[in-house]
């Protein structure tokens, strides 16, 4: 028989078969196939016209299998778990799970995130692998050609085909180097905005809230240096008189290695939510399934805050 043949298979003759030989009974074969006497019955008859042998033959009180029959068992019940596990695959095990997992996030989520996703992949899926890529403009193909599993921290969660759930909500902080000459001042809104500030600019032009919550005041800040880099700017800090605005998760946990101070910016900034985000094709897929809620759950470690589902 060739492949082009199994259309003309019922392939429910496989089940039957499987019954027959393990019941060596038709009437307990129907009951565990859940099927009546006589159509069982029909399908031996069948089953004999197909594979040109008899299978089951009486042996007086008794069915016992051909020698045909019995060199199928084995080969029977190893289709047939195939067959369930294509249409019904077992639970995703982690700690069995090999491969690479693929992110692209940028770099604060990175330094946020990845340190304590390594110690529980090591815990609960030691053999899976972790590789992070640079986001970029073209994360939505990324997604479709299985280039990354996840992308965080940028697209929104209104493209087709495209699931999203917040992982982190980012609010901001201050942050000055300890003996900076502003905190022996007042700080409020006029001496913020007196300062030489640092920005975090990914595309050499852009401002950002703060720029537009002192022009709502009558205020301007002069942006002393502009930076790519968001997680080595708080270094840079430590290092001059300027003031950088930043997520305070970042700023906290670099002021305990570094010598800086914390302060509550003095203009009201909107808390900023970062995604992650992926493509409907891995939606039901267990092992992404277990990373999303893995990532989720060292999201809310990592800030202290139970993001919500968009």
């Amino acid at each position: 028989m060739r492949k082009s043949d199994l259309a003309s298979l019922d392939l429910n003759l496989l089940v039957a078969l499987h019954a027959l030989l393990v019941e060596r009974h038709v009437t307990r074969a129907a009951r565990r196939a859940h099927t009546s006497q006589p159509a069982m019955s029909r399908a031996l008859r069948k089953l004999r016209d197909l594979l040109g042998d008899e299978l089951l033959v009486r042996v007086g009180q008794h069915m016992r299998p051909t020698p045909r029959a019995e060199a199928l068992l084995g080969p029977l019940e190893q289709v047939l778990e195939g067959v369930l596990e294509l249409v019904a695959p077992s639970a995703f095990d982690p700690s069995r799970a090999t491969g690479t997992l693929r992110i692209a996030m940028p770099d604060i989520l990175t330094y946020m995130l990845v340190p304590r996703l390594l110690r529980r992949l090591a815990k609960e899926a030691p053999q899976l692998d972790l590789q992070i890529v640079q986001w970029n403009h073209r994360w939505r193909e990324d997604l479709e050609g299985g280039v990354v599993d996840l992308t965080v921290g940028q697209p929104s969660g209104d493209e087709a085909g495209i699931y999203s759930r917040l992982l982190v909500r980012n609010t901001w902080a201050c942050v000055l180097r300890r003996g900076h000459p502003a905190l022996s001042k007042r700080w409020n809104k006029e001496s913020y905005a007196a300062l030489s500030h640092l920005l975090i600019d990914m595309s050499g032009s852009g401002g950002g809230q703060v720029d537009v919550a002192l022009r709502a005041g009558g205020l301007r800040r002069r942006i002393a240096l502009r930076m790519p880099y968001v997680v080595l700017s708080p270094l840079v800090v430590a290092e001059t008189d300027l003031v950088l605005t930043t997520a305070r998760w970042l700023a906290e946990a670099l002021a305990k290695q570094v010598d800086l101070v914390v302060k509550r910016p003095p203009v009201e900034l909107a808390p900023v939510d970062l995604p992650m985000a992926w493509h409907e094709r891995t939606h039901r897929d267990p092992r992404q399934r277990w990373f999303r809620d893995t990532l989720m759950s060292v999201a809310r470690e990592s800030t202290g805050r139970a993001a919500r589902d968009t």
